[in-house]
């Protein structure tokens, strides 16, 4: 024998939802055989006995710093939100599976599927406010700075033999000339090598 107080707690469903199906003859002799009768005689699953099913994750406590940031009405706190329903989303595909629930599973997937554009479309919109708050920087903006920045030392680095040999040997400014170009040259050897960068 199963109790109607144990099944609401496995099945997720309210009392007067599973008072209706005892009353329409679902036997309480075992789970298993509780469960056959739902499976043979379910017509329908409506969105709202498939929100109430119980899932693994939707029951984890979440930590102070996640609450919050699930709280937020930021694009972050949609976003965090959207991972949350996707999440929550699969669950009922794998609780329908479990259940060998056909009608259940094809509501379950196309919530999952929706859940899952909601998720795409939080993750843009999270970036496109990281690209104007400039959290984020494009990669071709980044390029364009360090090619401008870079660039200008480049070229005082290559100046730099002939704007310094004088000073540094007045006797002798073609010996000083190639010690600093050998200097120089030996630190984009090692730039190159790094990165490629000053190519």
């Amino acid at each position: 024998m199963i109790t109607q107080k144990e099944l609401r707690e496995k099945w997720g469903i309210d009392a007067g939802q599973l008072s209706r199906m005892v009353k329409r003859g679902m036997p309480l002799t075992s789970e298993s055989d509780a469960q056959r009768w739902r499976l043979a005689n379910q017509k329908r699953v409506s969105k709202s006995q498939i929100a109430r099913t119980p899932s693994p994750t939707s029951s984890e406590p979440l930590k102070d710093s996640d609450a919050e940031s699930y709280k937020s009405k930021t694009s972050l706190g949609r976003l965090n939100r959207a991972k949350q329903a996707e999440v929550v989303a699969y669950s009922l595909v794998a609780t329908a599976a479990n259940n060998q629930n056909p009608v259940a599973m094809r509501a379950a997937v196309q919530g999952w599927g929706e859940a899952k554009k909601r998720v795409a479309e939080a993750e843009m919109e999270h970036a496109r406010f990281e690209e104007v708050t400039r959290v984020l920087v494009r990669m071709d903006e980044v390029r364009e700075v360090f090619g401008k920045w870079l660039g200008a030392i480049r070229n005082l680095m290559d100046a730099m033999p002939s704007s310094l040999a004088t000073r540094a040997n007045p006797s002798d400014p073609e010996c000083a000339k190639r010690a600093i170009q050998e200097g120089v040259d030996q630190i984009f050897v090692t730039i190159q090598k790094a990165d490629g960068a000053f190519k």
